[in-house]
């Protein structure tokens, strides 16, 4: 490197002026590329065109020349070759023409239809025009179902003549901007190529210029480099021997091949699961001949294929592994393409980590909150029998007074037919209501199968009506001040946290006693958010400061005498947060209510509206 020698320089500068007349070569021959497409894509909108004044052609012929059949199946192919030639129009053109196009074809299909009536099969069509059998039907009987077709055929068709005058208007109008445009286009272009060819020349002849004074000094710098060249190398070789440190310390599996998928490196990691000690012992090899199972080769191998043949990554894909102990693993496998300073792939590189112990837990995680959730379920059928049994109370009631006065009187012989009717519509009217309890608990217990939009006000009132025995025997006052608001998620869900927190503030004012039991409903519309907030408060004193931030934990309860399963609110927050990309939060506040100071617990919900 130190009698390095820079002596044929009227080679370099030839090298460069040649570079720079290929380059001025590309850039006109891009230039002229250019110009050709711009002229096909002019040509197309003129074959468009011509081919859209054929079909408007042909559409008139249907109205005024003989031979309708044979007319009629020109038509057809006209059409058929205007939808061909519609598509060689560029995205723009196509949006242009395709609304009125679309229009034009629902007119098509309805004259069609009318052109397949049987009724025109007899009238001799291909001796005379549609016009003229309409003139001739408007004298003889123009309240006959043949004249009607023929003027709903003739008006459907002059309609589509007045669409196709748009259309052909619009590609006047395309016409002139198109030419405007890439006339235009092409002047640019041509000053364009001019403009960049010479400045390339430019350029080379100054780089030659330059090269020329820099030469004898680039000479001097290499020779001093040459001396600094072996200090790189010791200091590349110490990062490398670092780097190598570094990746055999990481917990993952790392690896690398070339496009002929042998392996040029691995981490310990790597080595150790598949039963070698140093890297030698795995370069040049396949995955065949390590020790994985031959199905999960050929996985792996479809992968590495995408990733050299795409140039694309392959990332987070679940697989399996069996290691040289014969131990099955769960793997979580990423892979990116290795390219050299040109850019081009010449490898993989690939990591793996081992996710079977996390695999295990997430499973154990999924079987926990299915219990979990299926517990949720029971309690709130639970809820909803009390309920029911509470509804059915009054009307059962009815039902027994009205059979038993029907029999007593029946055994003094008192019976008359007005008691009996009266008896029997009671006992109609109270059977009724009971089978309207059973349907809104049994619609209340259906599944969400997708999500919609639906009104929160009636959602509460649906949770009153299914609570309102339970409120009714405690004397607790409702108050709301609820908007129309409708938002976007599961329904039944929403209604099952809204009760949850109900029957929560229900057992709460029942414990506390007091004279005055109030549940308040208030919403509104967050617009900087586009959130809507609903809160729910009691006047039962408020959740006590230690235990708060626990309620929505799951099997939290304060609750145990009356047999609580303290997974009520936690199913509650899941399914606002998790369901519904919503808040559900509690906290307690002093307020003032008909002139009396009140203290209670405040759930407050935030949903996207959508």
């Amino acid at each position: 490197m130190s009698n390095l020698k820079i002596r044929n320089f009227t080679f370099y500068s030839f090298v460069i002026l040649i570079i720079g007349l290929l380059l001025s070569t590309v850039i006109v021959f891009f230039f002229l590329q250019k110009i050709d497409l711009l002229n096909k894509k002019l040509t197309c909108l003129s074959n468009s065109k011509n081919s859209f004044l054929e079909l408007k052609m042909n559409t008139e012929n249907l109205l005024s020349t003989l031979n309708l059949e044979d007319k009629k199946i020109i038509w057809i192919k006209s059409i058929e070759k205007f939808d061909k030639q519609i598509n060689t129009l560029t995205l723009e053109q196509k949006n242009r023409i395709g609304k009125l196009w679309y229009i034009s074809k629902k007119e098509i299909s309805k004259i069609d239809k009318i052109l397949e009536n049987n009724i025109l099969q007899p009238q001799n069509l291909h001796k005379r025009s549609i016009l003229s059998l309409q003139g001739e039907l408007f004298i003889k009987d123009k309240n006959s179902e043949l004249y009607k077709t023929i003027l709903s055929l003739s008006r459907k068709i002059e309609f589509l003549l007045q669409y196709q005058d748009f259309i052909f208007q619009e590609f006047k109008k395309m016409d002139i901007i198109d030419k405007k445009t890439i006339n235009k286009q092409i002047e640019n272009m041509k000053i364009y190529s001019i403009f960049s060819s010479t400045i390339i020349l430019i350029i080379v002849i100054l780089t030659i210029l330059i090269i020329n004074k820099k030469i004898t000094k680039i000479e001097k710098k290499l020779i001093k480099s040459q001396s600094n060249l072996s200090k790189k190398i010791e200091e590349l070789q110490e990062a490398k021997l670092l780097l190598n440190n570094i990746i055999d310390s990481i917990p993952i599996a790392i690896f690398w091949k070339n496009t002929d998928f042998k392996y040029l490196g691995a981490n310990k990691y790597f080595l150790n699961l598949a039963g070698y000690q140093v890297q030698e012992q795995i370069i040049g090899k396949t995955d065949f001949k390590l020790p994985w199972n031959t199905k999960d080769i050929i996985k792996y191998r479809k992968d590495d294929k995408s990733v050299i043949e795409t140039g694309k990554h392959v990332l987070k894909t679940e697989e399996s592994l069996l290691t040289k102990n014969k131990n099955r693993l769960d793997i979580i496998t990423s892979k990116v393409p290795l390219t050299n300073t040109k850019g081009e792939i010449i490898g993989i590189l690939g990591i793996f980590m081992d996710i079977t112990d996390i695999k295990k837990m997430n499973e154990e995680l999924d079987s926990k909150n299915k219990m979990i959730e299926q517990q949720s379920k029971m309690a709130a059928m639970g809820e909803m029998l009390e309920n029911i049994a509470h509804q059915w109370r009054q009307p059962l009631s009815v039902i027994s007074s009205s059979a038993t006065g029907i029999k007593v009187k029946k055994e003094f012989e008192i019976l008359d037919d007005e008691f009996l009717d009266e008896a029997i519509n009671r006992i109609t009217n109270s059977v009724n209501h009971l089978n309207q309890t059973i349907e809104d608990f049994r619609n209340y217990f259906k599944p969400d199968k997708k999500l919609t939009y639906f009104d929160i006000e009636e959602c509460i009132e649906k949770v009153l009506f299914l609570t309102q025995s339970k409120i009714k025997n405690r004397d607790i006052s409702i108050i709301k001040n609820l908007q129309k608001i409708k938002i976007f998620g599961l329904k039944n869900e929403f209604i099952q946290v809204i009760i949850n927190i109900i029957n929560n503030c229900i057992d709460t004012l029942e414990e506390k006693n007091k004279q005055n039991k109030y549940i308040f409903f208030d919403s509104k519309v967050n617009k900087e958010t586009n959130e809507i907030t609903l809160e729910i408060t009691d006047n039962a004193d408020g959740i006590p400061e230690n235990i708060i931030n626990k309620i929505f934990n799951p099997y939290f309860t304060t609750k145990s005498n009356k047999n609580g399963t303290g997974i009520g609110l936690y199913m509650s927050k899941e399914m606002i947060t998790k369901h519904m990309n919503g808040t559900l939060t509690a906290k307690n506040i002093e307020y003032s209510y008909n002139k009396l100071k009140l203290k209670g617990a405040k759930f407050i919900l935030s949903i996207p509206i959508k």
